[in-house]
């Protein structure tokens, strides 16, 4: 009996032994569960705050967008009315200008057409400003709040003589709206009218927006450019809007997602102008909840784990006891309890369980690997199309460049030269791998607004006329035609800007400098040598020390100045291979 009792204390011993290895086991598993859940959580959040926030900028994103038409419909409505007034006025304004003094005129035709617009329209405009602009948009003479006005940051075009242009905008470095009207009075002058839009207008939706609180959504600010916004007075500068974006823009500042989307405010001709709208959504109480909710889930859990690892091991600690029963039994009576009497067909019932969970386990990994390697060939295809998209890019942008000098050469060597040579300069230059792929890609249609110039002029074997000429110079604007597009911005600063000189004497905007892209001025160096060296109807082409020293030195049509110094410099001391590889590919 003695040998059995120390047999119990041996049971009971490791029985306590297992029960703190199981509590150890089972906290251990509560924590990796916590972590999970906490992960989860947090992922959870992350992605239903993009997918909040996305949700309630597109509402109002559409909301902004039926203001601006509403908007838009509304201040159009008395265009032609304006218009009709500024007609009727015009002689007596002419008139006004042309005897008295600029000052003093302007004031007249202020006073005149105030009597007459602000009368007949009153809840549309408030106020009118009358000023004598230049080609570059500064003010010249004006009158009120304009005369303090430098520039009114656009420049004036008109497309037909005596037409009168609109446009809604606003103050020069306010968030005023007006509507401008301008029309031309000689060739270096405009007269611009300047109506003052009723605030009540548009004033009741932008403080309703801008105070709007739905969802998650902590401000709602509307910019008319990086420092002015509409929904306040004060001036506050935003760095994103600042440095510019396309279309829309997205700043994860966790827990803060700010939208950013650009709109056309108004637009005549080439001219537009930009209205900015900024949504702030707070994400802060959300993680305050999930975090209140995780506090509470890991103390259940701790407790949970607790009294369920104690009440777990009773019929652990019952079998054992049991087990130890049957010892002594078999020690007194030979004989064991019938087997009933255990509680461990229960284990082998959860291990069997566990068994089944873990084949399903293994059957779904198999099924996610199946599907990465569905996702990896997906992948791939999707990269052999891009490169096969890419090469048609190409193949596409040297047929409509041969196009375009179809006219003027019998062969598209010269686009070909002029794609090479560039290329070669703008590694000398260690531009990005992505602007000398550019490059490579777009130099060749340079002269694709050639396409728009009349053959006539094209193919006349004599000199041209000042107007021929004046039109064969606009070549590089009709390049906009075919590749104001996304994706061809470098193709379209090649073919606008090429022919603009580093001095600021080139066409078609006299640009100087740094305002000229890079790769125009790059561009603009081969097309000059390519032309030099090339033999026309009307000329031999000349040798390459020919065209170097010309290039170099000047000949009084071509001067060094017209080119970037730093790309001169290269070009000189690259010039030997610009030889050979100008030779190879004439």
């Amino acid at each position: 009996m003695t040998g059995f009792k120390r047999k119990g204390a041996v049971v009971m011993l490791r029985v306590d032994q297992l029960k703190k290895s199981i509590l150890i086991k089972n906290f251990l598993v509560a924590i990796s569960v916590t972590i999970f859940v906490l992960v989860g959580s947090l992922i959870w959040t992350r992605f239903y705050s993009v997918e909040n926030s996305t949700a309630h900028f597109e509402k109002i994103d559409l909301a902004f967008r039926n203001f601006l038409d509403t908007f838009n419909t509304l201040v159009s409505h008395h265009d032609e009315e304006l218009e009709d007034y500024i007609r009727a006025n015009l002689p007596l304004a002419k008139e006004l200008i042309g005897n008295l003094n600029k000052n003093e005129a302007l004031e007249n035709i202020k006073k005149q057409l105030s009597q007459t617009i602000l009368y007949s329209i009153p809840n549309v405009f408030v106020d009118i400003d009358i000023g004598l602009l230049n080609t570059k948009g500064e003010v010249l003479n004006a009158t009120g709040y304009l005369a303090t006005v430098k520039n009114i940051g656009f420049k004036p075009t008109v497309y037909s003589t005596n037409s009168i242009s609109v446009l809604t905008g606003f103050v020069p470095g306010t968030s005023r709206m007006v509507k401008y009207l301008w029309l031309q009075l000689s060739e270096t002058e405009y007269l611009l009218f300047m109506l003052y839009l009723n605030p009540r207008l548009y004033e009741g939706f932008v403080k309703g927006l801008a105070n709007l609180s739905a969802g998650n959504v902590s401000e709602i600010a509307i910019y008319v450019d990086y420092e002015n916004r509409l929904d306040t007075s004060k001036k506050i500068a935003d760095p994103i809007i600042a440095e510019g974006f396309k279309d829309q823009y997205l700043k994860k500042d966790w827990p803060k997602s700010i939208f950013y989307k650009a709109y056309v405010f108004s637009s005549h001709g080439e001219l537009t102008v930009p209205i900015y709208l900024k949504v702030v959504f707070d994400f802060r109480k959300v993680l305050f909840y999930v975090l209140t909710y995780l506090v509470a889930f890991i103390l259940t859990v701790v407790i949970f784990t607790l009294f369920s690892t104690q009440e777990t091991l009773k019929p652990l600690a019952s079998d054992l006891n049991k087990l130890s029963i049957a010892v002594r039994e078999i020690g007194n009576t030979g004989t064991l309890p019938p087997a009933g009497n255990f509680n461990l067909v229960e284990t082998q019932e959860f291990y069997e369980t566990l068994s089944a969970i873990l084949q399903e386990l293994s059957a779904t990994m198999e099924e996610l690997e199946a599907t990465n390697q569905e996702l990896m060939r997906s992948y791939d295809e999707i990269r052999l199309k891009s490169e096969e998209f890419k090469r048609l890019l190409v193949n596409i942008s040297e047929k409509l460049a041969i196009i375009a000098e179809g006219y003027d050469e019998n062969t598209g060597q010269h686009i070909y030269r002029v794609k090479h040579l560039s290329k070669l300069i703008a590694e000398k230059l260690n531009l990005s791998e992505e602007k000398i792929e550019e490059i490579n890609m777009f130099a060749s249609l340079h002269d694709i607004g050639k396409i728009f110039i009349p053959k006539e002029i094209l193919l006349k074997p004599g000199k041209l006329t000042p107007e021929e000429w004046e039109e064969m110079k606009k070549h590089t604007i009709y390049a906009r035609r075919i590749l104001d597009v996304p994706g061809f911005e470098t193709a379209l600063n090649i073919a606008l800007y090429h022919h603009e000189n580093y001095d600021g004497t080139g066409y078609p905007f006299g640009l100087a400098n740094e305002e000229i892209p890079t790769e125009a001025q790059i561009v603009k160096i081969v097309d000059v040598y390519d032309a030099l060296r090339s033999d026309r109807p009307y000329k031999k082409g000349m040798t390459h020390e020919e065209a170097l020293e010309i290039i170099l030195k000047g000949d009084g049509r071509t001067l060094p100045s017209h080119f970037s110094p730093k790309i001169l410099e290269v070009f000189k001391e690259n010039a030997d291979e610009i030889r050979e590889t100008w030779e190879k590919l004439r």
